[in-house]
């Protein structure tokens, strides 16, 4: 019986602890980092290993936290961010950052699970909206440039606004997406620039009509000029034009034998061999 009741609390006391344990398994490019709670007494805290790669068993009681160790962008989104012009803009701006491998731990301990909306985000928005704010409605939409100084001075502020905080994560990249203002600004920008472009057009056509004028007027100068020169009347300097016009035809089939032309009122010729 003694036996019997020993090989009892032994199975009972195997099967207690395989029901109070369970499996912590990250992923690849995972860390766990495992917070023990005692039920009875000890001291808890969170383990200063991190759970890598493979698995480990621990009891029911121990919570475990899961860390991505590949990089990562983080979006924030504005919506209708007031410019120095006072034109609202959208846009979005994105932060990409890696968590240091081995530093989950520390990352856990000082900062939390949420790591970024504890340290980085209001920083990260306030320098956004600062920066931005410095420009106008246009520039920030149609300027790369701007968007690239933005780009630029804002991954280094906060960068350097990680390493104050020893924040154990790698600021990589800021990036700002596209920027654009409301729909109404857009529409009236869209009708400024069609009017804008009809003027031209038609400031080109009277251009071109006023020279064709120009060019008929100077012609019919020069035809003048020569009937007064030549001491002719107007019907012969307009018979003199007709030789002339029969004499191009002429010249016109001579490389081309498959063309009719009518001279004067005849009817269509055979080409000229």
């Amino acid at each position: 019986m003694t036996k019997f009741l020993r090989f009892s609390f032994l199975a009972l006391l195997m099967l207690t602890c395989l029901t109070s344990c369970y499996r912590v398994s990250p992923d690849a490019g995972q860390e766990s980092v495992l917070v023990y709670k005692p039920m009875f007494f000890g001291h808890g805290g969170v383990d200063e290993s991190p759970v890598s790669t493979g698995s480990t068993w621990v009891s029911m009681t121990t919570d475990h936290f899961e860390f991505v160790l590949t990089p990562i962008t983080i979006t924030e989104d504005f919506v209708n961010m007031i410019p120095s012009d006072n034109t609202p803009v959208s846009f979005s701006a994105y932060l990409k950052v890696q968590v240091r491998q081995g530093s989950t731990p520390t990352l856990y301990s000082k900062f939390g699970e949420k790591w970024y909306e504890h340290s980085l985000q209001a920083t990260f928005r306030t320098l956004v909206r600062d920066r931005a704010s410095q420009f106008k409605m246009l520039e920030l939409a149609s300027k790369r440039e701007i968007s690239a100084k933005l780009e630029k001075d804002i991954f280094a502020e906060i960068s350097e606004y990680a390493k104050k905080l020893n924040l154990p994560v790698d600021v990589l990249q800021v990036s700002i997406g596209a920027i654009t203002p409301p729909q109404e600004v857009l529409t009236e920008t869209k009708n400024t620039a069609a009017q804008n472009q009809s003027i031209l057009t038609q400031a080109s056509r009277a251009n071109a009509e006023a020279a064709r004028k120009q060019a008929e007027i100077n012609k019919a100068d020069a035809d003048k000029a020569y009937r007064t020169e030549m001491g002719m009347t107007t019907p012969e300097y307009l018979q003199l034009r007709q030789l002339e016009i029969e004499k191009e035809k002429v010249e016109l089939i001579k490389d081309n034998k498959n063309i009719s032309i009518i001279f004067g009122n005849a009817s269509p010729v055979t080409p000229i061999k």
